[in-house]
Order: C-alpha cells, then sequence, then structure tokens
C-alpha cells in the first residue's frame, strides 16, 4: 500500500495502461491451450473444400473466420456445460471417462435414421450428435496433450518450438491443398477470383480476433452490469436482459444507419439517365404524375431504356405492333404509402393506354427496385412492342439488406393486382390483355407469396395467366411450402415445374408445357436458390448422391455449419455480372431469359434466326447501358457491375 501510495500520477497511469494491457492479452490470446483448438481448426479446414462460387482471398478469409468462431462457440459451451462432470484438470482418468461416455452417446444419436423429409429438429438431434463426439475427441486430445506437458520437468524450448511449427505447417499444407482442389473443382467466373492461402489466413485472423473482442466485450459489460444489480437469479436475469438489449439495439442502430446512408444513392441523378422521356407512353415524362426526380435510380433507368419501335422493327425483320409501355413508380413517389404507389401506378396504366396493349407484364423488383433490363427488352422484343410493364419499388437498397421490406413489397404488388383485376373486368372479354406475373430474386419472393396460400387458384382469383420467376430464393414461402416442388395440394400436378435450363423446358410435350401456370427458373448452382438455415444441420438434397446439378462440384460435401457459410459466401459473390458477357451460372440469368420468356408467356412464334437476333440485341443493349453508367468505357473489354 505504501509502494502505491508513493506513486506519481505519471506512473499510477502507466500502472493501470499495463494492467488493462495485459487484461486485453489475456481476451485475445490464440485457441492453442483450449479444448476447442481441434473443432475450430477441422472447420477452418473444410472452409477450403469445394462449394457452389468462386471466392476471393478476403471472402474466403471471412468464411473461415466465421467457421473458426462458431465451432468454438460449440465446443465452448458444450465444455462448459460438461465442467460440473469432468472435475479437476488434473483427474485425468474421470475426464477421459466423462468425454468416452460423451463421445459415445453422440456416436448413438449420429445413428438415426435418414429420411428425405424429415423434420429440422430430427436433423438437429443426428447433427448434434456429431458435434458432441467431435468435442469430446477434441477435449480428451487437450487433456492429454496437457497432462504430458505438466510430466515435463523442464520442457524443451527447441522441441516445443519445432512441435508447435510442424503442426502449422502441416495444417497449411492441407489448407492449400484443399485450396487448390476446390480451385479446380469449382467452375470459372467470368472474373479471376484469385485465392491465395497467405491472404486468407490473415483475413480468418482478423474476423476471429474482431469476433473475440466483440464477445469479451459483451462479456464484460455483462459482469459489469450484475455487479451493479447485485447479487440473486433474478437481478443476474435482469442484467442478462439489459445487456443483450443494449448490444442488439447498438446493432440495429448500426445497421439502420449503414442502409441508410445506402438508401441515399436511390435519389442520385447519374449522368446517363439525367433526361426525362420524351414518350407519354411511359412514366416520368412531362404527362405523367410519376416524376421522373422520385422513380428513384432504378427507376430512372427503367424508363429511359424503352425500345423504340425501330429497334423493335430491325431486330426482329417485321412490323411493329405498337409502343411500348413502361410504368414505374418510385418508394419516394407520393403518396408515400403501398396503397397510394399502387393507386398511382393504376392511373399511369390508365394514362398510358396500357389496356390497349395484348400483354400487361406485372413485375416486383428487387430490394434495390431494379428490374432485369435482359427481361423486360426481351418481352417487348418478342411481342413485338404490343406489351405494357409494370413495376412498384418498395426499397432503396440491396435485397440482402432489405429482406424487412418483403411484406410492404408483397402488399404493394396484391393491390396492384387486384386494382388491374377490376380494371379488366370492366373490358369485353375479346380486349383484354393477357396479364403476367414476372420477379427475379427477392422481386420473385414477394409476388410469388401473393398467392402463397392458394396456389394455382390465386392465378385464378388475381386474374393471372402465368407467371415466370427467376432465381427464387430459399427463404420465399412459396419455396419453403414445397410448391415450387409440385408437393401441395395446392399446386395440380404439372401446373409448376423449376428448371434450370431451357433444354428441360422443351423436352415436355406441347400438352406439359400448356398446362404449365408458373416456370421456376433456378440454376442448379445458384446458391441464393438453396441457402437457407437447413443447411447448418441438414444436408440438401441437391448435395446428396446421384442429385446433384449442372454446376455443383462432384467433390462438395455437405459439413454442419461450414456449408451454410460457404453457401452464404458464394450467394455474395453469385451477384457479380459483366456487361456483355451472358452466363447461365449462379445467379446470373441473362443468358436464360429470352429464351424463357418466350416459354412462359403465349408471345407470337419466332424463327430460330428471330431469336438469335433477340439474344444479340440483348448483349448489345447491356454493353450500352453500361457505356452510359461509365462501367465500360468504350467498346475495349467489359468492366464488372453488380446484380442488385
Amino acid at each position: 500500500m505504501a509502494g502505491r501510495a508513493g506513486q506519481t500520477g505519471v506512473e499510477r497511469v502507466l500502472a493501470g495502461v499495463g494492467a488493462a494491457g495485459s487484461a486485453v492479452g489475456r481476451w485475445l490470446q490464440p485457441d492453442f491451450g483450449s479444448p476447442s483448438v481441434s473443432l475450430s481448426t477441422v472447420a477452418w479446414l473444410d472452409s477450403f473444400q469445394p462449394s457452389l462460387m468462386p471466392r476471393t482471398s478476403v471472402l474466403q478469409g471471412v468464411v473461415g473466420g466465421l467457421a473458426v468462431l462458431m465451432s468454438r462457440s460449440v465446443s465452448s459451451n458444450t465444455e462448459r456445460a460438461l465442467e460440473p462432470l469432468l472435475g479437476h484438470r488434473t483427474d485425468l482418468s474421470r475426464r477421459l471417462g466423462v468425454r468416452a461416455a460423451v463421445a459415445v452417446a453422440g456416436h448413438a444419436l449420429t445413428l438415426l435414421p435418414q429420411a428425405d423429409d424429415e423434420r429440422l429438429w430430427w436433423s438437429g438431434l443426428r447433427e448434434g450428435g456429431s458435434m458432441l463426439r467431435s468435442v469430446a475427441v477434441g477435449g480428451a486430445i487437450h487433456d492429454l496433450a496437457g497432462e504430458a506437458w505438466r510430466r515435463q520437468r523442464s520442457p524443451n524450448a527447441v522441441a516445443v518450438t519445432a512441435t508447435a511449427a510442424g503442426v502449422i505447417s502441416g495444417v497449411a499444407l492441407w489448407a492449400n491443398r484443399r485450396l487448390e482442389n476446390r480451385t479446380a473443382a469449382v467452375e470459372p467466373w467470368p472474373i479471376e477470383q484469385r485465392n491465395r492461402l497467405p491472404q486468407s489466413a490473415l483475413v480468418s485472423g482478423a474476423v476471429v480476433l474482431g469476433g473475440r473482442v466483440i464477445g469479451e466485450a459483451v462479456g464484460v459489460s455483462r459482469r459489469a452490469l450484475r455487479a451493479w444489480l447485485g447479487a440473486g437469479p433474478v437481478k443476474a436475469a435482469l442484467a442478462d436482459a439489459i445487456n443483450l438489449s443494449a448490444w442488439g439495439g447498438s446493432a440495429a442502430l448500426a445497421y439502420q444507419t449503414g442502409v441508410s446512408r445506402i438508401a441515399v444513392a436511390n435519389s442520385a441523378i447519374e449522368p446517363g439517365y439525367d433526361t426525362p422521356p420524351d414518350t407519354p407512353r411511359v412514366s416520368g415524362s412531362r404527362s405523367s404524375r410519376s416524376l421522373f426526380t422520385l422513380l428513384g435510380r432504378q427507376g430512372r433507368r427503367f424508363v429511359v431504356d424503352v425500345l423504340t419501335e425501330d429497334t423493335i422493327t430491325q431486330t426482329m425483320g417485321e412490323p411493329t405492333r405498337g409502343q411500348p409501355v413502361r410504368i414505374y413508380v418510385g418508394v419516394d413517389s407520393r403518396p408515400l404509402y403501398p396503397t397510394g404507389r399502387a393507386e398511382l401506378a393504376l392511373e399511369e396504366l390508365e394514362r398510358a393506354g396500357a389496356y390497349e396493349r395484348s400483354h400487361l407484364l406485372l413485375v416486383s423488383p428487387t430490394g434495390t427496385g431494379w428490374v432485369d433490363q435482359t427481361l423486360i427488352e426481351s418481352a417487348e422484343l418478342l411481342a413485338r412492342g404490343d406489351i405494357a410493364t409494370c413495376a412498384i419499388q418498395y426499397g432503396a437498397f440491396p435485397s440482402f439488406l432489405a429482406m424487412q421490406k418483403v411484406p410492404l413489397g408483397r402488399s404493394q404488388f396484391r393491390i396492384l393486382l387486384l386494382g388491374v383485376r377490376e380494371r379488366l373486368r370492366a373490358m369485353p372479354p375479346e380486349q383484354r390483355p393477357r396479364v403476367w406475373v414476372f420477379g427475379e430474386s427477392m422481386g420473385a419472393w414477394t409476388s410469388s407469396d401473393v398467392v402463397m396460400h392458394q396456389g394455382i387458384a390465386g392465378f385464378d382469383h388475381y386474374g393471372v395467366d402465368a407467371a415466370l420467376w427467376v432465381g427464387l430464393p430459399w427463404l420465399a414461402k412459396w419455396s419453403r411450402s414445397g410448391m415450387t416442388r409440385g408437393s401441395s395440394d395446392l399446386v395440380p400436378p404439372g401446373t409448376v415445374e423449376v428448371f434450370d435450363r431451357i433444354e428441360q423446358v422443351e423436352a415436355l410435350s406441347g400438352a406439359a408445357q400448356d398446362r404449365l401456370r408458373a416456370l421456376i427458373l433456378s440454376h442448379d448452382n445458384d446458391p441464393i436458390a438453396v441457402l437457407g438455415p437447413d443447411l447448418l444441420v441438414q444436408q440438401p438434397a441437391w448435395l446428396r448422391s446421384g442429385e446433384r446439378g449442372r454446376g455443383v462440384p462432384p467433390t462438395m460435401h455437405w459439413t454442419p455449419i461450414v456449408t451454410f457459410l460457404q453457401t452464404a459466401g458464394d450467394a455474395l459473390n453469385s451477384l457479380v455480372q459483366v456487361p456483355g458477357r451472358f452466363t447461365s451460372y449462379g445467379h446470373d440469368y441473362r443468358a436464360d431469359m429470352a429464351r424463357f420468356v418466350q416459354a412462359a408467356y403465349d408471345f407470337p412464334a419466332v424463327t430460330e434466326e428471330q431469336m438469335q437476333a433477340v439474344e444479340a440485341k440483348l448483349v448489345e443493349l447491356d454493353l450500352d447501358r453500361a457505356r452510359r453508367l461509365g462501367k465500360v468505357p468504350g467498346p475495349p473489354e467489359p468492366d464488372v457491375v453488380t446484380n442488385p
């Protein structure tokens, strides 16, 4: 006490900094001495195995780091639960006995029978047993290594260093071998995806470090709140609730701040799309109530890029049947509520003469308000201009940040369908346009949800002739209910089918094609179409032997937790598109679009020469659009953009 009292202020500050540094050092020390090291190492190595998409070093490192954190959490929580049974660390026999019993119990759970349609809780039991067995084995290795270390009277530093270096080198060589196998197994992406082991390892380390810092900070605040509120189970529960609420609220605030800044870009006027269209047949024109400045970035692109009659005539080699109509209502359009936006869209359809067209295409956009121009241009060309298209924006940021907007998009689309239905009922049947529905990615989610509880009967209820849904996410209710697989009573056989490529449609008989009311285009290797929480504990059908589709690596296998993280990383990378370079791969459906549009909607017949002319024109239009946006500086090699 006397020594401490004699310290100067600077010395006390330095002592405090030293103590804090020691505490931080204890927080951030690596897991080399932890029972979780074995499971974490295996999880990190598994993250290098083949999956659906190529990955960069950064994305690979993030996936590997998250795999380590999640496996460490499983192992640590299991160890904490077993601690009362394990006893003191020096009682090796007891600890090994407990771990053996846990391993046996876990192995027994892994023997539970597997069925194609089993419940997630049943899969969770079986895979939970696998994790218990792994944790027990890892803990036994840790206990044996610790006992061997304690029995050394004077540990040899050289031997310890050599052993550690050998283990690290072995893990690195193993990881590099898996990375090479992954690179060879996964199909190349249109742009190079550089993935190197040193960079990936550094990123993984940073992710693990960040996760541990956050975890320790949550623990510190939890302990501080418990100490402040006092002893007792009720007060402890209250402290935990306050702590979780504070951290959850902070995360929600950071999220809202981030997406709000992203959404600001929605109102930015782009140089290539700064002039309102001069045709009254589209929104944003001088005669339109849907103002050009309020259409948002995606809406302005949509209305400005309407095809001209000359373009349609030159491409199809025959006269047009009218000027295409494009209606768009932005999320900022007045009035600012779902019913108001839908009413404005219905007014715009009436004003622009949409009901004079033979085809009416109703589209639900993605989270940013993006509508696939390749789809719209295909429809306008194949309909020879005799078509009206309508879309209502419901969000202003990327779909993976806009999932909370799904109910809004669904509500707006339902009101639009009802309004169109009532308008068509007032027309003579022979004068009514055919009504088509389209949605891609989140747009497929929001539009398919409208008929979720009615199935195919919902098509008749809303007056929809047919639908084309592209890249339908696993999270969509339609997908999750099994209706995409025809396993619901709401879907008569042959009315809904899922296709990976157009050859599968063409293989159907004419009668079978006529029965289709909904075509779902979903690439076998589209991670967005298969990404769901079931991947955490359940092996999916698309990874079982004999059921792998096009683009799914034959050497890819399912691993609890890790496959989910890999697929989530693949979903982010699958959004990359290269202007003018159409592929039928991952979440890029541009190469498939024209032929699927012709197959889904009852447009006039085309020759193969006309279809090839349409596909060539779509590539040309895509490059022109990229040049106006500055994504491609000129005729040379195209740059990269991202599908929102």
